[in-house]
């Protein structure tokens, strides 16, 4: 497990078009093509149209009218790029349902080294600072994954929503620290 003291968020910025373009291979590679999908599938183009895309996303209201602002993080360690992190300042019907206020994803071979939970738990102190005292997170029920790092991090499951692309699992999470 990483340290959380060493893994950091790194705001998303330019020029970071290559170190993105190995991750997206190391996704392509697993057959994982679906991490980016609907306004995201850009990122399939390249680092550069993927952050334009962001970028305007940033305050909300971008491609469409149901966007919420959302910062976009790197999860990284040691100057390596390990996944991503968003974070959501506010829930539209949508997020409450799929979504939620944090997504992340962290690259196939850095998985199972606890990576995500502390990931996750560094957007929860981002969400504390901005006066979120719980977040709702997300994912899909078939997420064992996902869901055992939303359970370390306390999420408290509630109902599931029922979605065009099955169960999705819902849960509660204290902002303040455990």
């Amino acid at each position: 497990m990483f340290d959380v003291r060493k893994l950091v968020l790194t705001p998303m910025a330019p020029g970071r078009d290559t170190e993105f373009a190995e991750m997206l291979e190391e996704f392509r590679s697993a057959g994982e093509i679906d991490v980016y999908k609907g306004h995201h599938a850009i990122a399939w183009h390249g680092y550069a149209a993927f952050y334009s895309l962001l970028s305007q996303m940033k305050a909300g209201g971008y491609p469409t009218p149901d966007i919420v602002p959302m910062d976009s993080y790197f999860i990284e360690a040691n100057g390596r790029m390990l996944g991503e992190v968003y974070i959501r300042h506010r829930l539209s019907p949508h997020l409450e349902n799929i979504g939620g206020h944090i997504g992340y994803k962290v690259r196939p071979t850095q998985r199972n080294r606890g990576i995500a939970t502390d990931a996750l738990k560094l957007a929860l102190q981002e969400l504390r600072q901005m006066g979120i005292e719980r977040a709702l997170l997300t994912c899909a029920d078939t997420n064992q994954a996902s869901a055992r790092v939303i359970e370390k991090c306390g999420g408290v499951r509630i109902d599931d929503a029922n979605t065009e692309r099955g169960p999705e699992r819902r849960y509660w999470v204290s902002t303040v620290p455990l």
